[in-house]
Order: C-alpha cells, then structure tokens, then sequence
C-alpha cells in the first residue's frame, strides 16, 4: 500500500458532487471549494490507475480509500434539479437548503446517495508512506 497527500495547486480546483434521490428523481448539487486535501491510500492493483488520473489533472478521490484533511471555503454551488420539477419547487427546494442545509432536504424525504470529490487541474502529489 502506498499513502500519498494530495492537493490541489490553484484555487478553486476542487469540486465537491451529491446525488440526492427521492421518488425516482435526482437533485445534482455540486460545490466548488478553493483549497482542500487529503491522504490517498491505494494497493498495488490501484497505484498505476490513481497516478494515471492525476497525471490527467482529474481525480475523484472517493474512487480510492481517502481521508480528508479539509475543505476550505465554498466559493460556489450549482445545483441541477429534475426537469419536471417546477420553478417554484426549486426556488422553494433552494432556499431551504440556505435555510436548513442537509437536514431541510432530508426533512424533505430526499436521500443523499453517491458522492464525487474531484481534484482538479495541476496536482500537488506528496507520497507519504509505502
């Protein structure tokens, strides 16, 4: 096993992805954040992969076993609501998460399901133990 920290060399490189789920509909909430980082511990099978995709300046940490330092100021959101969803009940869905957050969507019956956290851009990659 390998363990290596990585993060990001430019600000607002990490992009943090949830799928929330309720009914058979999907609410895709993204979240960009200017610094963050993390150890990545990868076996042998994965470490050839995991470099591959930071050497393509795309990595989804949660693809491999990952541990979170942190996550340092969200600078922005974008959020892709079903198509069939009303204007309203998006205004609506919206500012009950400025209101409530995680909890007023889960109040709500949705259920936050798979999650990405994508490194992004030149990566800073600091192997730390083998």
């Amino acid at each position: 096993m390998a363990k290596y920290n990585i993060s990001t060399e430019y600000k607002k490189s990490i992009i943090e992805v949830d799928f929330w789920y309720k009914d058979g509909k999907t609410i895709r909430r993204e979240t960009g954040w200017r610094w963050g980082s993390g150890d990545v511990i990868v076996d042998a099978d994965n470490e050839e992969s995991f470099l591959s995709d930071v050497e393509s300046e795309e990595v989804n940490v949660y693809d491999y076993e990952f541990e979170l330092d942190s996550l340092d100021d969200g600078c922005w959101d974008d959020v892709e609501y079903p198509e069939d969803m009303s204007e309203e009940e998006q205004e609506r869905m919206s500012e009950l998460w400025y209101d409530e957050s995680f909890e007023g969507w889960e109040n709500e019956g949705w259920i936050i399901g798979d999650s990405e956290l994508w490194f992004t851009g030149p990566i800073k990659l600091e192997k730390v133990e083998e």
